[in-house]
């Protein structure tokens, strides 16, 4: 259990408040009654502007998603030697409480319309730079962060930063349930996309604003610096089961929505499912109406994963996605190709998600008009009043960052909304 021994280098604080709640528990309720968190209310998980409620968003997603991740952290914990819980008494009590409370937040940075949304701020900025940069005003990795714009970044600025913005740290989170929210414990610069040679460098983290943050907090929890390069360290061992989680999530219950929404048919759900959850399903199964066997076949593919995923985090020191260490890879892939084809290129979700970039895209050639267009200019000056604690006098990057603060953090009927007011709007 190699994992264990990073673990420990830098245990759980265990100052429990005076009302018996753990540090993690707290920051679980610190999380869900967040403004941000609650915004994920009306935020794409698949479907943008979906045409029914039964549909995911991001707050049932992640809400699910804390649940598999508590399942996750309380069966590792279960299988801890009972020598490290007579030095740790409470380590197996609280392992599920910190990859649940990471698992509530592991979506919340993420902009309106989802991955779509992110691509369309990606696509702007790379479209727009020396519009958005100015003559010199930002070294190249200010730049990176809004050419590779990630929610995973902006998830970390929202809880150290902006929520709860008059506390130092933001939300005050435990190093513990930082460590495990962050899948991605690298800059932009140093992200080497879907090649990378390590899981943990895919995407980035956090933005140049916060990297003297999370160095800080690498530093406390005795993170691995990777060599050769810059701001890019080894994954605090817990985010491989936030990771796990959301995956186990996303795997199973984008089929389940696809039939649901008649884009995948029971028979083919149930053909992929079957070989993941092993065991026979019983006589009472085969009674069961076929939207109560489609929920049997979720639960019990979710629990198959869930006992897979644990197996493989405590066999060795992970290193990469868990669920790609399971015998179940190959099915979960497989789970993962029937949703894309079926129910990502849905044409009502491909026109919906058109019409978020060009919503997004819109957004940002006002804001950042505006922000090139000088003090004198009126309606430039009140379009920069929409945006939240927007700093006039600071430097151009922070300037940008609270445009894209304020454009990220909009919901999706939000943000429609606010293009539609303003669409008569010229600089």
């Amino acid at each position: 259990m190699d994992w264990i021994d990073t673990l420990l280098s830098c245990p759980p604080n265990r100052n429990v408040p005076s009302d018996g709640r753990s540090p993690f528990q707290q920051d679980a309720d610190r999380i869900v009654f967040s403004s941000a968190f609650r915004r994920l209310q009306n935020k794409t998980q698949v479907h943008p502007l979906p045409h029914t409620d039964f549909v995911r968003t991001r707050l049932t997603h992640s809400m699910e998603v804390a649940s598999v991740g508590r399942s996750l952290g309380g069966q590792v914990a279960r299988k801890l030697p009972a020598a490290l819980l007579g030095s740790h008494p409470h380590l197996a009590a609280d392992l599920g409480d910190i990859v649940a409370a990471a698992c509530l937040a592991h979506d919340i940075g993420n902009p309106p319309f989802g991955h779509t949304g992110e691509q369309a701020m990606q696509h702007w900025f790379d479209e727009h730079l020396g519009l958005a940069v100015g003559d010199g005003e930002l070294d190249e990795a200010e730049q990176t962060d809004f050419l590779k714009f990630e929610g995973n970044a902006q998830g970390f600025r929202i809880l150290t930063r902006l929520q709860m913005d008059r506390n130092e740290g933001g939300m005050r989170l435990m190093d513990a349930t930082l460590g495990a929210f962050t899948k991605y414990p690298t800059g932009a610069a140093a992200a080497q996309g879907r090649h990378a040679d390590y899981v943990g460098r895919k995407k980035h983290g956090f933005m140049q604003a916060e990297a003297q943050l999370f160095a800080d907090l690498a530093g406390r929890l005795h993170l691995q610096a990777i060599a050769g390069a810059a701001q890019a360290w080894a994954r605090y061992p817990l985010a491989y089961l936030v990771e796990a989680a959301d995956d186990i999530c996303y795997s199973v219950i984008d089929v389940e929505d696809g039939v649901k929404l008649g884009r995948i048919s029971f028979s083919e759900a149930e053909e992929l499912f079957r070989p993941i959850i092993g065991a026979d399903l019983g006589s009472r199964y085969a009674a069961r109406t076929t939207d109560e066997k489609l929920s049997t076949l979720r639960s019990r593919t979710i629990g198959s994963l869930i006992d897979a995923c644990c197996a493989a985090f405590v066999a060795s020191a992970p290193s990469v996605s868990l669920i790609d260490a399971t015998p179940h890879a190959a099915s979960a892939k497989a789970l993962k190709t029937l949703a894309r084809d079926r129910v990502y290129r849905w044409e009502r979700t491909v026109t919906k998600e058109l019409e978020g970039i060009a919503v997004i895209q819109r957004l940002l050639d006002l804001f950042v008009g505006a922000l090139n267009a000088g003090p004198r200019h009126v309606t430039a000056q009140r379009l920069l009043d929409l945006v939240p604690n927007y700093p006039h006098n600071a430097a151009r990057y922070q300037r940008l960052l609270a445009i894209t603060d304020y454009i990220s953090g909009m919901t999706d009927r939000y943000a429609v909304d606010m293009q539609q007011q303003l669409r008569e709007i010229r600089l």
